[in-house]
């Protein structure tokens, strides 16, 4: 029955433990994972089941059963060389019986070990995997102390461990952890199945899945792998004994000690991860017994192998895995498409596909690949006719190898979104076509070496032309633009650069054609070839630093030329008569006018007039007239000025500068005097006989020229050319008279300017051929007026297109450009203008070059020329002497400027005599003050004496200057005085003094002076005292010596340099302070009646030893006891115990660690105990059990009261009863039994003393070595004695050696006796002086702590700057020190009494028990003053300290205040760090702090917002600025309106005009018709920039621009406010900062003020930002005005430039309109006289044929031929048909010009309304401007 329940709970388990860890699947395989059944695993395995140890293998073996012991069967024989046999062998216990549990006789079989032996192992080998769930072992012995149960799940390969079992897991598996399991999969240690109990039948139970642990997945891999297993072992590594084989192993101890097992279940099932649900045996396992459970899988799933652990062929679609409970992980078929019937699985291919599909096929037929051979083959292509199923599917490729890649590979299927077509081929990359036969554009040479097929064109396509193939296919040369180039089209025709993909794919080089060599360029950048000094690329620009030469380069002034009389014989032409009685008869007729009219009063005027003609007639021929540049008037010379020639006269120029040989056209410059004309006669003769190819072959070399210069003009040009070359030298002279006269005449003069050599530009490269090029700068030459401008004087602002021209012309003729040369002195600086050279002269200075002054100036030098200013009334020219500035001066006038009268005069221009009293011959020339006073006088008239003279010395007077006595004269080495003067009174000279000097004759040095002014040579000298005395006090210093006497401002020595004793400073400057020596720290000896020296400069006081400072007001660092005579002492602070080695100045106490105490940190502090070189402790007394707070300093033992006892006196004591501090003594029988105890317990310590002593030493403690000598030596002699067998001497010696005892022991006796009564005496007095003693002690040790707690107070108090109680500190303390030193006296006299003598102790204890008592009671009197005076110091501190820090300063002794959180005197936390107030308390200090830190906070904030303000300030004034710039860009714009309105109406006027013009034009009579068709066409292509849709579009886009700008206004004056705004609150910030430092109310306000401040500074950051976004807003419209004003500007320009090209062609037709108009009026006039020939060639044809008829009669009546007379008629008839033709083509001329008339009236009317247009568009721009202004007066208002 037993049995048969033992199985069924096991089975029972075994159901709940697989139902646990494998539920069965309701659905078999078909929808998830199945399994096949479990069972015992050892079933059929038998052969696979070893031991490493069986009893009885070997033979029998005898062993024991513990259980037996009390049976009469103990032991028994094992006996396992055969198999177990019921019958035969039942001794044998071979591993194979723990299969079943019993034999077939229902008897139990078993296992069994070697006795003793402790490792043996068991192990179950499995031919496959398994799942493995639990195992169940039954000993029949103990259980093993110690086992392993192991797996492998690799055949044995690898071992690991499942658990571990041990009676002592730490001790026996100390690394493998033994507090249960956590995780299912953990390695633990488990001691439940390890016991020795029971001693059979003992189970041992693992399962694999703990039901402890629940498990989520039972089919996840971490689960599986955890089953999985092929071998099992089962290692016992200590066997359970009871512990007698620790003493004895022999064998028979052992035979009871073994392994043995009755059954052993090992559970589980055929391992197929869920794809079976059964199994067959495994091949080659041939076993079949019931119930075993086999190893091959019959697999599901498309899965196969033993396990189940691959996929079946064909079938690896996916990868194999598992099964799961709800996913079986069936393994899929391959997709081969028919063309393969192999794959494999591919992992890569799986995650590429996104865990879909992982087969790979393999072995593709039909010319298939791919993974699914869903491909085609390389050169085969996939029939989209065909299913891919098809074994057809796959066709071969057409490609041409030759341009195909891969020799002819295509597409083998299509794919439109990769671009496959199936069959396509694949060209080389520059290879086209189906097949792969064509080069693609761009290239050329199909080539089957190629890899890229063709070559490429390599055209630049900047250079090709783009339509077609670049390149030409087989040669591959490139087809390139118009002015491209090249076999790569990638260069430039000759003179064309820049290669671009511009039309004509290169830009010409546009060489300047002056600037430039030719018209080549590079082609990389197109950098022309330039000239000297040309730069930029056509070299069209200027090297700075040079210049381009206008046309009158060659200028020659006048000035400059030589004159010649009109008879000299180098002028050209005849010289006319001159008329010399023409003047004299014309001024005597004007005097005989005079005189007949009575004017003349007498022959004066005649002779004046006789003068006149004289000077006439000695006026030279030729004069240089200056003129000045005057702002006034215009410039409209050149040069300085003109050459005056007088009428015949002439002028000689010689040239020798010609750069270029050409024709030259000559042009003179001049200014005529009167309205008369003149005439120039010309000679040109070269010197030397032209040589150059242009001017050699020319003829003759002289010319002779006769031009006439009308006086309306100012030049002439001569009629013709001249050729000049260089290296030749000219003469050119020219005669100058008048024109249609015959004499010359006196008074005629003409100014000539200069002679001035045009080049004639007409002859220079660029202007000749038929080239389009030079045909047009012919044209802009004469369009620009470019020659004209060079005409006249000044020369008008030249076009820009002139200035290339002639900087093109200047290029030729002087081989680049000419250097500026500018002149150092007379030049701002090295450049000049770009046309002219003309450099920027200094003020006044003239001269392209600026080499010269301008006329009416002089001094040219590093600052220019100055005006001459000659006087206009004193000098006869306004010019200067060019070097000197000397004016030329008239009559009576002097000086540079004229401006002066002569010597002795003064008064210009009215001069008149100086008056100077006869002591001065000059005087001021414009005053008239006199200079150069003689005789001892002075005043501007010389009226009065110099200092130091008296007297009159007007003329008159008769007197004169004379010395003053003062007490010498002046000149003189003994005259003290400054004048003096005669006192009429007393008749004496009274002298006024020198400074220093006094007295009537100066003789005495006045107060503050000393010296010896009474003899010669003396003087009085300032007393050098450093100003530190009173001048005015005549006793202020030593008048003799000069000693100072009296020094002030504390000053002392003889020039009062220094300052007083008792002072220091600066002597020198006012600065001497009195010392501040504190007198107990400075030396006594420098101090006297309070007051001490220090050093007088600077103010350094002489310090006592160890005495520093300034002022010597404490001590030195690490010293203290400040106000000693001998200075201070060195702290000495411990420095192991001590915080630093600083101490108080006052009290030389150390600042300790914690913990130690002490004056210097060498103790421990108070109430603590212990060695302060090891550790401090706290007593921690109690404050109920001890008597007082300081414990023993040694041992720490408190001093307990009655009752109390422990080492903090915190425990009942012997005799008490009760809880602490509840303690009740004890009953009196008590003590009496305690007594004993204790006397026991004393006897028993002392006992065990001298044990220990005698341990150590082997002596008695206490022995005397002289007494155990003698012994030692006295056994000596009885062991001689002994030794030498004398029994009679030893005898005597015992008996001596009685006597000697006994004597003394009785005088020992006696002794001890005496000593006992003593000691009782003594014990007596001793314990009454003892408690005396302690009593003191107690009261000194409060005394003490008293004491030490004020010292520290006191020392706190001291150093926190209670100076003032020092005094009274310093007084307790010597009181307190004389209180101690008393007590010290009271209580160590006595003691030392005693341990001196104690025979004496009474004696001595009553002699001084009256002075004890006597001074007790002093002592108590003054202890009780102290603690008077200490407790009324405590109230005050407790007092200060509540006031001060809100605390009551209960200090403890460590200085803690655990009752006080708020601190107060003495208070220090952890760090020894003082505390004083804090959060929460009342006192000053925190409400200081408090409102310190609320003053800062506010400080902060006030900062904070000040800096937020500074920075709204700053944006405010970025805004200002930024609405300044729209401002400013606003009021540019309206400049640049005003500016096109101006020009609008300057235009509107121009056109008006023009209009006029041409309306002008065409009402005139004789207009071309073809100029009036030409000007017609040209007006009707004139088009406005744009209609009239167009700008109204355009303002109103301007108007809606401006309309977004209307709430600027709003938004500045919101801004205002703001900005104002935030002022007062910065304004009240600032008081607000200035009221919280101290004021703790208005902190709150000011808080309130900063809140408001803060919303009003962020409204105002939301307005500056609306206003920041308007004023961009406005910005962008204004940008958008100016850009449309802009374009307006720009079209207008473009209007302008038509409207002036136009003008310039209409003034061009009206010039030849002029012409026309003459030719029509000549046309006319040769019709009319042709129309009149014509009426008498017709009558005279009448009468011809008339008078032919007649002679035709006649003839006919002749009867004879006349071939003379037809043909004369034929003539005639051809004359009057050509008469007639004239005349039609007259009439039809004139209907053309009434059609032209009419086109011309029509054109005018719409003129007329383009006009109004423009008004129009006027009266827009000028409402557009008026709102710009507006709002630019809106913007104005803004700061």
């Amino acid at each position: 029955m037993t049995t048969m329940t033992t199985y069924l709970s096991l089975l029972m388990l075994a159901l709940r433990v697989f139902g646990q860890e494998l539920p069965s699947s309701p659905h078999g395989c078909t929808e998830g994972s199945c399994y096949p059944a479990t069972g015992n695993l050892l079933i059929g395995r038998a052969a696979n089941l070893t031991a490493t140890s069986t009893c009885g293998l070997n033979g029998p073996t005898q062993y024991c059963i513990v259980s037996h012991l009390q049976e009469p069967d103990k032991c028994f024989e094992c006996d396992s060389k055969h198999p177990y046999e019921p019958y035969l062998h039942r001794n044998s216990h071979r591993i194979e019986n723990v299969i079943y549990l019993m034999d077939s006789n229902r008897d139990q079989t078993w296992w069994q070990s070697v006795n003793g032996k402790e490792d043996v192992s068991i192990r179950l080998n499995l031919e496959a995997e398994f799942h493995f769930t639990h195992l169940i072992m039954k000993f029949k012995t103990f259980r093993p102390a110690a086992m392993i149960i192991e797996r492998s799940a690799d055949f044995g390969r690898s071992w690991r461990p499942y658990r571990y079992f041990a009676s002592n897991c730490t001790r026996t598996f100390p690394g493998i952890p033994a507090n249960g399991l956590h995780r299912i999969n953990d390695i633990i240690c488990e001691e439940r199945y390890s016991d020795i109990e029971p001693s059979t039948n003992g189970e041992v139970i693992f399962k694999v899945l703990d039901p402890a642990i629940p498990v989520k997945d039972p089919y996840s891999l971490d689960i599986q792998e955890l089953l999985r297993i092929t071998n099992l072992r089962i290692n016992f590594t200590k066997l359970n004994t009871l512990g007698d084989d620790l003493l004895d192993r022999r064998s028979d101890v052992l035979q009871k000690y073994y392994y043995a097992i009755y059954e052993l279940v090992v559970r589980g099932s055929c391992f197929c991860y869920g794809h079976a649900s059964e199994c067959a045996p495994v091949p080659g396992v041939n076993t079949r017994e019931g119930g075993m459970i086999h190893g091959r899988c019959v697999c599901n799933h498309n899965t196969e192998g033993l396990n189940c652990e691959r996929c079946r062929e064909f079938y690896n679609d996916l990868p194999w895995s598992p099964a799961e409970a709800e996913n079986p992980h069936t393994c899929r078929e391959c997709n081969c498409y028919g063309h393969s019937n192999q794959c494999h699985f591919d992992m890569a291919v799986y995650l590429a596909t996104s865990n879909t599909s992982g087969g790979v096929c393999d072995n593709c037929l039909h010319n298939t690949m791919g993974r699914n051979c869903e491909m085609c083959k390389p050169f085969y292509y996939q029939d989209p006719n065909r299913n891919i199923r098809d074994p057809r599917v796959c066709v071969a490729c057409d490609c041409d190898p030759v341009g195909s890649l891969e020799g002819g590979v295509c597409d083998s299927h299509t794919d439109l979104n990769m671009g496959l077509i199936a069959g396509q081929c694949r060209c080389k990359s520059n290879v086209k076509g189906i097949r792969c036969d064509d080069c693609k554009e761009s290239y050329y040479g199909l080539s089957q070496n190629d890899p890229l097929g063709c070559q490429p064109c390599n055209c630049d396509p900047r250079g090709i032309i783009m339509i077609g193939a670049p390149c030409d296919q087989i040669s591959g040369d490139c087809f390139c633009k118009r002015h491209v180039t090249g076999r790569y089209c990638d260069q430039c025709q000759p003179e064309y650069w820049g290669l671009s993909n511009d039309l004509a794919g290169c830009r010409p080089c546009e060489c300047d054609f002056g600037g430039a060599f030719n018209n080549r360029c590079k082609m990389e950048n197109g950098q022309c070839d330039c000239r000297n000094n040309l730069i930029g690329r056509q070299c069209s620009e200027v090297q700075p630093g040079y210049f381009c030469a206008p046309l009158d380069y060659l200028k020659y002034e006048a000035e400059d030329a030589t004159g010649h009389s009109p008879g000299d014989s180098s002028l050209p032409g005849k010289v006319r008569p001159q008329a010399s009685d023409d003047c004299i008869q014309h001024l005597s007729n004007q005097a005989r006018r005079h005189r007949r009219h009575g004017r003349i009063s007498s022959s004066r005027q005649h002779q004046a007039v006789l003068r006149r003609i004289r000077q006439l007639q000695k006026t030279p021929d030729v004069t240089t007239v200056h003129r000045e540049h005057t702002p006034s008037h215009m410039v409209t010379w050149t040069g300085p000025g003109f050459a005056r020639v007088k009428d015949g006269a002439g002028l000689v120029f010689t040239i020798d500068n010609i750069p270029f040989a050409m024709e030259y056209d000559i042009m003179i410059r001049y200014e005529p005097e009167s309205t008369e004309d003149w005439e120039a006669v010309v000679s040109i003769t070269s010197v030397t006989l032209p040589s150059s190819l242009r001017c050699g072959n020319l003829l003759p070399t002289e010319q002779l020229y006769t031009e006439t210069l009308l006086h309306r003009n100012r030049y002439i040009q001569m009629s013709r050319p001249f050729c000049f070359e260089p290296y030749n030298r000219y003469v050119i002279a020219i005669r100058f008279q008048r024109h249609g006269v015959t004499h010359r005449h006196l008074t005629a003069f003409i100014l000539i300017d200069s002679l001035v050599l045009i080049p004639k530009y007409t002859e220079l490269p660029g202007f000749q051929g038929n080239e389009q090029a030079a045909e047009q700068r012919q044209d802009d030459m004469i369009r620009y007026m470019c020659l004209d401008s060079f005409m006249i004087t000044p020369m008008p602002a030249l076009a820009e297109m002139c200035s290339k021209l002639i900087c093109s012309i200047s290029s030729i003729i002087h081989d680049g450009a000419l250097s500026c040369q500018c002149d150092p002195q007379g030049s701002l600086s090295g450049e000049c203008e770009k046309v002219g050279g003309q450099c920027r002269c200094k003020p006044n200075v003239m001269g392209r070059r600026c080499d010269q002054c301008a006329p009416g100036t002089y001094g040219f030098g590093i600052y220019g020329c100055t005006a001459c200013d000659c006087h206009s009334e004193g000098s006869l020219s306004h010019q200067c002497d060019p070097v000197t500035g000397q004016c030329p001066c008239r009559h009576g006038a002097a000086g540079r400027q004229c401006s002066d009268c002569q010597p002795g005069q003064w008064g210009f221009p009215s001069c008149r005599a100086c008056q100077c009293n006869g002591h001065a011959d000059i005087c001021d020339p414009q005053t008239g003050r006199c200079r150069d006073c003689r005789d001892n006088t002075a005043g501007h008239l010389c009226e009065r004496c110099v200092d130091g003279f008296f007297g009159n010395p007007v003329l008159g007077s008769g007197e004169h200057c004379r010395p003053c006595p003062c007490p010498g004269y002046p000149d003189s080495d003994h005259f003290n005085g400054h004048s003096c003067e005669a006192d009429q009174a007393s008749n004496q000279i009274i002298c006024n003094c020198k400074q220093g000097y006094t007295g009537p004759r100066c003789d005495q040095c006045a107060p503050g002076y000393y010296g010896n002014p009474e003899q010669p040579g003396g003087q009085c000298l300032p007393c050098e005292c450093n100003n530190n005395i009173d001048p005015q006090d005549p006793e202020s210093c030593d008048q003799r010596t000069g000693r100072c006497l009296r020094c002030l401002y504390h000053t002392d020595g003889p020039s009062c340099a220094f300052c007083a004793l008792g002072y220091y400073g600066n002597a020198l400057t006012q600065d001497c302070r009195r010392c501040t020596c504190v007198t107990a720290g400075t030396l006594q000896s420098a101090c006297k009646d309070g007051q001490c020296h220090c050093d007088r400069r600077t103010g350094a006081c002489p310090c006592r030893e160890n005495v520093i400072s300034h002022n010597c007001d404490q001590c030195a660092a690490n010293y203290w006891n400040y106000g000693q005579d001998s200075g201070c002492e060195p702290c000495n602070c411990d420095p192991q115990h001590s915080l630093g080695t600083h101490c108080n100045m006052f009290t030389g106490q150390c600042h300790c660690q914690a913990g130690f105490g002490g004056k210097q940190c060498t103790e421990c502090e108070q109430f603590h105990w212990g060695d302060p070189q090891i550790q401090c402790h706290e007593c921690n007394c109690h404050s109920l059990g001890s008597q007082t707070a300081q414990c023993d300093r040694v041992t720490g033992q408190c001093e307990c009261q009655e009752g109390a006892e422990g080492k903090q006196c915190d425990e009942c004591a012997r005799g008490f009863t009760g809880n602490f501090p509840s303690c009740v003594q004890c009953h009196p029988c008590f003590q009496l039994w305690d007594d004993i105890v204790c006397q026991n317990k004393r006897d028993l310590e002392h006992i065990q003393y001298t044990v220990e002593k005698i341990l150590e030493s082997g002596v008695t403690p206490g022995g005397n070595d002289t007494r155990i000598k003698e012994l030692e030596k006295k056994l000596k002699q009885v062991k001689d004695l002994i030794r030498a067998e004398d029994s009679n001497k030893i005898h005597q010696m015992i008996g001596q050696s009685i006597d000697d005892l006994r004597a003394e022991i009785a005088l020992t006796d006696g002794r001890l006796m005496g000593i006992g009564r003593e000691l009782n005496t003594t014990a007596t007095e001793e314990e009454a002086l003892k408690s005396t003693l302690e009593d003191l002690e107690k009261e000194l040790r409060d005394i003490n702590t008293t004491v030490a707690q004020k010292q520290h107070l006191l020392d706190n108090y001291l150093s926190s700057g209670f100076s003032d109680q020092f005094n009274k500190v310093k007084k307790y303390y010597r009181e307190s020190l004389q209180a101690e030193e008393k007590c010290n006296a009271s209580v160590s006299g006595p003691v030392e009494q005693s341990k001196v003598t104690r025979a004496n102790t009474e004696d001595l204890l009553n002699a001084s028990r009256d002075t004890f008592l006597q001074d007790l009671a002093a002592q108590n009197q003054s202890l009780k003053e102290l603690q008077e005076k200490a407790f009324d110091l405590d109230e005050k501190t407790h007092h200060l300290s509540n006031k001060v820090c809100g605390g009551h300063s209960n200090a403890t002794v460590n200085g803690s205040c655990p009752d006080s959180p708020c601190g107060g005197a003495g208070c220090r936390d952890d760090q020894d760090n003082l505390i004083c107030g804090g959060e929460g308390c009342n006192g000053t200090m925190s409400s200081s702090a408090k409102a310190l830190h609320d003053a800062r906070k506010v400080m902060d904030s006030l900062n904070r917002y000040s800096e937020e303000l500074q920075n709204v300030t700053r944006k405010l004034q970025d805004i200002a600025s930024l609405t300044q710039d729209v401002k400013n860009q606003t009021m540019t714009s309206l400049e640049k309106a005003q500016k096109k309105k101006d020009n609008f109406e300057s235009n509107n006027k121009k056109l008006k005009d023009f209009i006029k013009k041409i309306r002008d034009f065409l009402t005139e009579e004789g207009a071309d018709p073809e100029s009036i068709e030409q000007i017609a066409k040209q007006v009707l292509s004139i088009t406005l920039p744009f209609n009239r849709t167009t700008v109204d579009k355009m303002i109103r886009d301007i108007k809606d621009s401006l309309s977004n700008l209307t709430n600027v206004e709003a938004i500045v004056n919101q801004t205002k406010q703001h900005i104002s705004t935030a002022k007062e609150l910065i304004d009240k910030a600032k008081d607000a900062k200035i009221q919280a430092v101290g004021v703790r109310d208005i902190v709150n306000n000011t808080k309130q003020t900063l809140d408001e401040t803060e919303k009003a500074i962020e409204k105002a950051k939301t307005a500056l930002k609306e206003a920041q976004n308007n004023l961009n807003g406005t910005k962008n419209a204004t940008a958008e005005v100016e850009g449309k004003l802009q374009q307006l500007e720009d079209k207008q320009m473009d209007v302008m430039m038509r409207l002036n090209n136009l003008s310039i062609g209409v003034d061009g037709l009206r010039n030849k309109t002029d012409m026309n108009r003459q030719m029509a009026k000549d046309a006319q006039a040769m019709a009319d006289n042709a129309t009149q020939e014509a009426s008498s060639l017709e009558q005279s044809l009448n009468n011809t044929e008339q008078q032919y008829r007649e002679l035709k009669m006649k003839l006919e009546s002749l009867g004879g031929e006349s071939g003379n007379l037809n043909s004369t008629h034929q003539k005639v008839r051809e004359m009057k048909k050509e008469a007639e033709d004239l005349l039609s083509k007259a009439k039809s001329g004139i209907k053309q010009l009434n059609r032209l008339e009419k086109k011309l009236l029509n054109n005018e009317q719409r003129m007329q309304k383009l006009q109004e247009e423009l008004e129009n568009l006027t009266q827009n721009v000028t409402v557009v401007r008026d709102e710009i202004r507006e709002q630019v007066q809106k913007y104005s208002n803004c700061d």
